[in-house]
């Protein structure tokens, strides 16, 4: 499995090894994400599979670590072909930021990453990877916020911080 960069207060590469160790360490990861829309502006969303963190759950289109010697970019565009066989698509910022998860528990932090937000437009075939995703559906907006008011828990918490940032930001 490859390590995962860790960074400094400032999203400065200090160093990488596993998700483990970020978090039982405090460190500071990097995510890449990106927001897949088609041409009818429809949001393409993907439900994690039952074995990973935050099962059953809506995500982004697309998200994951920045592996060590990656950048936010190279990261995304290589999640995008791992998770939904995206390919050859041109990706545009939109928003860079920082985010913290708590234990519920016992309010430790047990999570802590700088996190970018890409955006795209694809209308090709999309084939999800069946060990990390259980399912992927495109959505409108509006249908979105409603879902997102009225069952929040449907869907992941770092979704919902960069859905967050993606109407700030567009």
């Amino acid at each position: 499995m490859a390590k995962i960069v860790f960074v400094d207060k400032d999203d400065n590469p200090i160093g990488a090894g596993t998700r483990k160790e970020a978090s039982e360490k405090g460190l500071i990861a990097r995510v890449a994400r990106i927001f897949v829309f088609n041409s009818k502006g429809q949001l393409l969303l993907q439900k994690r599979a039952p074995h990973m963190s935050f099962p059953n759950t809506w995500d982004d289109s697309v998200a994951g670590h920045v592996d060590e010697g990656e950048d936010y970019l190279q990261a995304a565009l290589r999640e995008a072909v791992e998770e939904m066989g995206i390919q050859g698509v041109q990706l545009t910022k939109v928003a860079h930021y920082y985010t913290e998860r708590f234990d519920p528990t016992d309010s430790r932090v047990v999570g802590r990453r700088f996190t970018m937000l890409f955006k795209t437009i694809y209308d090709g075939e999309i084939t999800p990877d069946n060990k990390e995703v259980a399912d992927a559906k495109w959505i409108e907006l509006p249908e979105l916020e409603k879902w997102m008011a009225e069952k929040p828990s449907d869907l992941t918490p770092g979704f919902v911080d960069a859905y967050k940032q993606f109407k700030v930001h567009v």
